[in-house]
């Protein structure tokens, strides 16, 4: 043990190094308390405590009686300390976000599907196609699909619900507590046109999510399409602070 440093907190930093090394990705559980005791060569109560800085940093699910699911990186949440979606950033810029169901269904999941929501065999999804307005004027389409049991939430709300994430929580306690973006330039489809008042070809910012409880269990994910100059993403790093990453944009 290094000097003055409780054993505990050199726990944590060699996970929290092992999570940023990629050693453990987000989504994937670390070992068992009685494994990870066995590995540092402590009581588990020490383990516990150190998993425990790490759930209050953010990285790890909380649930307590389950092995322990990685939320994301120390690195990557340093910038984004906070989930809000659409409709709360809407707010929290003195704007009036809004929405509108154009079309929802349920039908099988893509392998994507399956493994990005950890779904069983012969589960379905919830797809459901979403025009989201800032001030009335449209700029956002969401495709999402959501697991079963957030679906059949979701197949409850009114269809120009302005907050699905706030009625989620409000009504039946799902909270989105974490999530993982892509963002990348594209080009509109027939699809965005349509309902985006666009001519197929424009450009527009792709946004690929995939959202979390606070215990690590997936909810939804979504290819949300907005119209170029809408929104602005804006990041803050230096050599030491680093919350960007660059990746190849993956498929649907």
């Amino acid at each position: 043990m290094a000097k003055g440093i409780p054993r505990y907190q050199e726990i944590a930093r060699e996970l929290r190094r092992q999570i940023d090394s990629g050693s453990y990705p987000t989504g994937y559980s670390l070992p068992s308390e009685a494994q990870l005791a066995e590995r540092f060569g402590v009581a588990p109560g020490t383990v516990r405590q150190a998993l425990g800085v790490l759930v209050d940093e953010g990285m790890l699910s909380a649930r307590r009686g389950a092995r322990k699911v990685v939320m994301r990186s120390s690195v990557s949440s340093r910038g984004f300390n906070e989930f809000r979606s659409f409709a709360q950033w809407a707010y929290g810029q003195g704007r009036t976000p809004g929405g509108l169901v154009v079309e929802q269904r349920w039908r099988e999941p893509s392998e994507n599907d399956v493994e990005a929501l950890r779904l069983a065999e012969g589960d379905e999804v919830l797809q459901v196609l979403r025009v989201r307005t800032l001030d009335g004027e449209p700029i956002l389409l969401e495709r999402t699909r959501y697991t079963p049991q957030v679906g059949r939430k979701v197949a409850e709300l009114r269809p120009d619900s302005p907050s699905v994430t706030n009625q989620l929580r409000e009504l039946f306690g799902i909270e989105f507590a974490a999530a993982d973006h892509v963002f990348s330039a594209a080009a509109a489809d027939d699809v965005d046109a349509r309902h985006l008042r666009l001519a197929e070809g424009d450009p527009i910012l792709r946004h690929l999510r995939l959202s979390r409880d606070r215990w690590g269990t997936p909810l939804e994910r979504s290819e949300d399409h907005y119209v170029s100059g809408a929104v602005s993403l804006a990041v803050s790093n230096a050599q030491g602070n680093n919350s960007l990453g660059w990746i190849s944009a993956p498929g649907r």
